[in-house]
């Protein structure tokens, strides 16, 4: 994706135009596609394959008489299957207006189950296509080692780091070091202080100053823990607790640690150029205690730091069982993390200024696109699962609103009536255009406040 910069006269809107627009057809056209290629499995003919909605710009037939087309307006896509009214199968036709090909490659006179399987099979192509993207990254990259060895250095942070290229780490601050994450650990407790680490370095042990101070930014916020409930988030940097003025997020825990059980905590903290301030009650976690190492329980906010940026682990292969593993991992955690936060929204008034639209996938896209191939690979697999899981939410019109009429079918034996779809069809219209004005509006003040 770099070449996209490098092309003359591309910079500003295009670079960010054009990585959003293959981002989005690569999760409309499999997700599209899932719909298609089962629905053909089941015997169920399709009319329109369509990427895009709108004045059709580019298309062609083919031999099955299915009409494949790019549409102007790339925000989704569609198929109409035979026999749909429109392309969100929101009603059927009547079968007397249908050749008796056509009545029997029709939607709607497909068995429950098959009509079920096929509408299911747009969001589970969006899950597959996420599960491989993740373990084709992780059968690229590896996965990091544990190893106490340093495999690179930021080159701005060596003088204050000490620590080369190749370096075995095998002690900080007078403390033996066994694996990555004890160095990293060591740098954070540093807290600012020279400290003297030891390491192997070329056969010979060397001896080199070691100085790191962490810095108070959020990076990570635990879904449906008490910060994501009072609305932090990732990029926020911690300015105080309780008036005690924080410096890094290690003296940040170290406060955290000592608040009083139960008892409601005021943090602030800064957002851009803006100072906000949430008052929220800490939960009580087993966790470790930074300070000591022992596990006990200890008032938690729910939020962390991605630590030190300065020093990279020496990266593993994984095989291909291990990289699918990875792959379900990673798509799962977007699962439940995405339905956490949307509980916390329904039902502990978490900030809903974190949700964006289409404008900020495409912010997010070109920035993507300019970190590098596998950046963007990544972001594609992210929004096919944030899209799979969006069209299985019970709403008509979406896939998941399909899936309850079916189950509606299935439970009175007989499908719901054509006045019942409409006016479900309506509402769910209705829901959908009002979330995509409002991510927009979010879209628009996050753009006028940066």
């Amino acid at each position: 994706m770099d070449l996209i910069a490098q092309i003359p006269l591309i910079g500003g809107t295009l670079a960010i135009i054009i990585p959003f627009l293959i981002v989005l057809s690569v999760v409309v056209f499999v997700h599209e596609y899932g719909h298609y290629i089962v629905g053909r499995w089941c015997g169920i003919g399709a009319q329109v394959f369509s990427v895009g909605f709108g004045k059709p710009l580019l298309g062609w037939t083919d031999k099955r008489g299915t009409r494949w087309q790019i549409a102007a307006l790339p925000l989704g896509g569609f198929v109409k299957f035979t026999g749909d009214m429109d392309p969100a199968s929101a009603g059927r036709a009547d079968d007397a207006t249908l050749s008796e090909a056509e009545r029997a490659s029709a939607f709607h006179n497909a068995a429950l189950w098959k009509r079920a399987i096929t509408v299911f099979a747009g969001p589970g192509a969006n899950f597959l296509l996420s599960i491989v993207l993740f373990a084709a990254i992780a059968l690229a990259v590896g996965k990091a080692s544990n190893e106490p060895i340093i495999a690179a250095v930021d080159p701005e942070a060596a003088e204050q780091i000490g620590f080369q290229a190749g370096d075995r780490v095998l002690s900080v601050g007078g403390e033996e070091v066994e694996d990555f994450a004890g160095i990293l650990n060591a740098m954070h407790r540093a807290d600012g202080e020279t400290l003297e680490a030891v390491v192997e370095r070329g056969g010979a042990r060397v001896a080199v100053d070691l100085t790191y101070g962490s810095s108070p930014r959020i990076d990570t916020i635990a879904p449906g823990m008490p910060a994501a409930q009072a609305g932090i988030a990732p990029g926020d940097r911690v300015v105080s607790i309780d008036g005690i003025p924080v410096r890094s997020f290690y003296q940040m825990q170290v406060i955290t640690n000592d608040l009083e059980h139960g008892a409601p905590v005021e943090l602030v903290v800064l957002r851009g150029a803006r100072e906000l301030t949430f008052t929220f009650v800490p939960e009580i976690i087993e966790r470790n205690n930074p300070v000591t190492g022992e596990v006990e329980p200890l008032p938690t906010f729910g939020v962390r730091s991605n630590g030190n940026r300065l020093i990279e682990a020496p990266m593993q292969g994984v095989g291909f069982g291990e990289a699918g593993l990875i792959g379900v991992s990673k798509t799962w955690e977007i699962v439940t993390g995405t339905v956490t936060f949307i509980g916390d929204m329904v039902f502990a008034n978490a900030d809903t200024s974190q949700l964006g639209g289409p404008i900020r996938i495409a912010e997010i896209s070109g920035e993507r696109a300019e970190q590098g191939v596998g950046e963007f690979i990544f972001l594609i697999a992210l929004l096919s699962t944030s899209i799979g899981l969006l069209n299985l939410f019970p709403i008509p019109v979406l896939d998941g609103g399909h899936l309850m009429f079916y189950a509606a079918e299935a439970v009175r034996g007989r499908p719901i009536g054509e006045r019942w779809l409409a006016v479900g069809n309506m509402i769910g219209l209705s829901l959908v255009l009002s979330l995509m004005v409002f991510v927009t509006y979010n879209d628009i003040a996050r753009f006028w406040a940066g």
